[in-house]
């Protein structure tokens, strides 16, 4: 068993324990709810800010990492904001009569819009009923006969003073077909043309003349006549309108009384009304006693079938029921459902629309209000954005144009141009850290648009106040889903889980997301057991068992190691070789595996060579890394002497890009070994990045490093001789698996932290790194003294080589 040195931890370091005075409770059963947000204060101010200030582009961007409980913290603070608030006015759209291609969105009280609709709705059935009526009862007949039986005296005097004419001129007026045709007389009899052509040439001349100089005069007869029609059609129409106008005025009046003192705009739509009622009051009569002017007197709203659509109240947003103003999560962000659309009927000829077939959007439904997004969910319909944009921008809504795509937006019949809604909205838009700085970088409109944000941290404090908070959570969650309450002790582990996710001893997740995961799982569990809480080893089950789901690739490579597909020495010393420990992070679930690092050391000038770099199989955080040791060589041996150094460094078996500096205090390690000829330990794997000055620097994933590590020696058998070595600063972040704190209790295995080079090289290879003395040398039988001796050698070869080059060149 390894002598424990100054560099190794306790178990005790390597997690944290709460005191039992933080859980003052048997179960989380009777704990009151959590009323706020935990430790979101900056964001909760940012949100109150963004929701208080009135001024156009101070909308919201909240961001934070998935699962941080973003929209579960907003969507209750947003509906209770709009509880508040006064509920906006409906909004209907109706048909424009003076732009039939435009409709008009008209704004009403709560609940009138509704009313209106229902009304235009009775007018309508009422005209359809009344108006044939008064057009054919009595007073209105005797009317129409005397107008009918005044043009038919006029017309048969127009007719009787043609026949006149005719006789005159020796020919006869056949009026039988409505027409004045002339029929030549011979010797008194009527003659057809085919007997006409059979007479004699002078005569047929004769009879022609005639015809002519009666055509002369039919011509103005005809005109007459014509006028005659046209004043009996104005004078019944006239008529018509005299006798259905005190309905017209009695029901639009009533209307108007009822709507028009609030809402004003509708005044001017029933005057619309009034007059296209009046004079296409035909449209309200049986089909069979409209004429074909009747038919095509009013142009329909894009090939509508019914006239009487342009009647329709179309109501968009209906607030009736709705307490305050609206609070919107629009799930499908595209472009129509975010500003609305026209829905197309089809029919034989064509697809067709009108204003009663509008759609109302997200912004419709939430103006006056809230309306609330998810970034990633934006952006990826196209056109969206900028939708959004040109709507906050212009403080307008206009409805898409169109609904239907490919071969059916061909077959359209026109389009329609509703009419912009005034906005006002406020925006919040959820997603991530990255995509908030790269459209704030990116996008000019974005800045001017969304100037507040709201970042969600991703950790809290531990603390006494934080952990009753997050216990009153996670007694609301069990009790909102159902689940069974939690045990002390299994509060005291998800604490410890939430530690773990947080990455640090003294800060804990905010990701409600992954605590509302591990609950489901272990109230499952504890249900199974017939227990009456969710306990301890509930919540380690369930850990585990989330753990195991992702467990494949990581058994894989602990097979490969362990069957000797890939070399890894877990024994034994070696010179110029190391285990460093390598990160694998896929889709969210991260685990260590050991790595086998080589240097190969000797007379050169090309420096370190970083194999993988050199393939392009390196990152370029890692290539800094490996960069940065020459530096540390330099400072610490090539003062009074040219650093006369080749050497090579390579991830033995790794095919695969590797980035990050993590392991480049490995490779130094590996480096100082392969000079000074001092074997590593192979029983220690190693992270931990270094810079020029020695000092070893924190790295991220410590816990999942030394997990994966200890699986793979675990596996192999644990003689008490392996570690892990880790940087000072990352002793913070320990949050081990209990299995491993339990072999570090019993000696089986061993972290040790370390601040520096020197106290790293130590602990590999069990010799003092030196002290340089003021003379530049080193403390004799020292690593550095073994590495000073060796970089001395190699700098003398590598001069005479470079001076026999020299002399041969001459």
């Amino acid at each position: 068993m390894t002598r424990k040195n100054k560099h190794g931890l306790s178990h005790t370091d390597l997690t944290s324990t709460l005191p039992d005075s933080w859980l003052p409770f048997t179960t989380t059963a009777k704990l009151p709810p959590l009323k706020g947000v935990v430790c979101q204060d900056r964001a909760m101010r940012a949100v109150d800010a963004a929701l208080s200030i009135r001024t156009r582009g101070f909308n919201l961007f909240a961001a934070g990492e998935a699962g941080s409980g973003k929209t579960s913290t907003l969507v209750p603070l947003l509906e209770t904001r709009a509880a508040v608030l006064p509920i906006p006015d409906d909004l209907c759209y109706v048909y424009d009569f003076r732009s039939p291609d435009r409709p008009r969105p008209i704004r009403l009280p709560t609940g009138r819009g509704r009313l209106l609709a229902r009304e235009m709705e009775r007018v309508t059935l009422e005209l359809e009923r009344m108006i044939p009526r008064i057009l054919s009862e009595g007073t209105f007949g005797h009317i129409r006969a005397g107008i009918q039986a005044e043009t038919r005296r006029r017309v048969e005097e127009l007719t009787r003073r043609a026949e006149q004419h005719a006789r005159r001129l020796g020919l006869e007026l056949d009026g039988r077909d409505g027409d004045m045709r002339v029929v030549p007389l011979y010797h008194g009899k009527p003659i057809d043309e085919e007997a006409m052509f059979s007479l004699p040439a002078r005569v047929r001349r004769q009879l022609e003349k005639k015809i002519l100089a009666f055509h002369a005069h039919a011509e103005s007869l005809s005109y007459n006549r014509r006028l005659l029609e046209r004043e009996h059609d104005q004078r019944l129409l006239e008529a018509e309108i005299r006798a259905i106008t005190p309905l017209v005025e009695e029901l639009i009046g009533e209307l108007a009384g009822r709507f028009c003192e609030t809402s004003p705009a509708v005044g001017d739509y029933l005057d619309q009304v009034r007059e296209h009622t009046l004079e296409n009051h035909r449209h309200f009569l049986p089909r069979e006693d409209r004429s074909a002017e009747d038919e095509g007197e009013t142009e329909l709203p894009s090939g509508a079938p019914d006239p009487r659509v342009v009647y329709v109240v179309n109501v968009a947003v209906d607030r009736s029921g709705q307490d305050g103003a609206p609070m919107v999560v629009e799930l499908l962000p595209t472009a129509s459902n975010l500003c609305g659309y026209l829905e197309y009927r089809e029919t034989p000829e064509a697809m067709v629309t009108d204003h009663s077939m509008i759609r109302a959007g997200a912004l419709h439904r939430a103006n006056g209000g809230f309306l609330l997004l998810q970034a990633s969910d934006l952006f990826a319909q196209e056109g969206a954005w900028e939708s959004l944009k040109r709507a906050l921008r212009h403080k307008e809504i206009r409805v898409q144009e169109s609904s239907v795509g490919g071969d059916l937006r061909q077959r359209r019949a026109g389009a329609l141009k509703p009419g912009a809604v005034p906005l006002d909205v406020k925006v919040i838009l959820i997603g991530s850290h990255d995509l908030y700085y790269t459209l704030r970088q990116e996008d000019e409109d974005f800045r001017r648009l969304f100037k507040i944000l709201a970042d969600f941290e991703p950790s809290m404090p531990r603390t006494r106040e934080n952990v009753l908070d997050l216990s009153r959570f996670a007694g609301q969650v069990c009790r909102e889903e159902g689940f069974l309450p939690i045990h002390r002790g299994g509060m005291r582990r998800l604490v410890e889980y939430a530690c773990r996710q947080a990455g640090h001893k003294e800060r804990m997740t905010t990701r409600r997301a992954d605590l509302l995961d591990v609950l489901a799982e272990a109230d499952v569990i504890s249900r199974g057991a017939t227990a009456d809480a969710i306990r301890a080893q509930d919540i380690d089950m369930a850990i585990r068992e989330a753990a195991l789901r992702q467990d494949s690739l990581p058994s894989s490579l602990a097979r490969d190691i362990s069957e000797g597909t890939v070399l890894i020495r877990t024994d034994g010393l070696a010179v110029g070789q190391i285990n460093g420990i390598a990160l694998y992070d896929l889709a969210g679930s991260s685990f260590g595996v050991p790595v086998r690092i080589t240097a190969r050391t000797y007379a050169g000038r090309r420096g370190v060579v970083n194999i993988d770099r050199e393939v392009h199989l390196s990152g370029s955080i890692h290539d800094k890394g490996s960069l940065i040791l020459i530096g540390y060589l330099g400072g610490c041996h090539a003062e009074r002497q040219v650093l006369g150094l080749s050497a090579s460094i390579t991830f033995e078996q790794s095919y695969d890009e590797i980035d990050g500096d993590s392991a480049s205090g490995a490779e130094l390690y590996a480096l100082l070994s392969s000079l000074s000829g001092m074997p590593i330990k192979q029983s220690i794997a190693v992270t931990g990045s270094v810079n020029q000055l020695g000092e070893i620097q924190p790295i991220g994933g410590v816990n999942e490093k030394i997990e994966g590590v200890f699986r793979i020696f675990r596996e192999r058998g644990l003689t008490g001789e392996e570690g892990v070595m880790i940087p000072m600063a990352n002793v913070q972040n320990l949050m081990l698996d209990r299995e491993v704190i339990e072999a570090v209790k019993q000696g089986l295995f061993h972290v040790h932290a370390v601040s520096h080079v020197d106290e790293g090289i130590e602990v590999l290879t069990g010799v003092p790194a030196g002290k340089q003395r003021k003379d530049g040398s080193w403390t004799p039988g020292s690593v550095n003294e073994a590495v000073a001796r060796r970089l001395s050698h190699l700098a003398g070869v590598t001069k005479r080589a470079f001076q026999v080059a020299l002399d041969k060149a001459l």
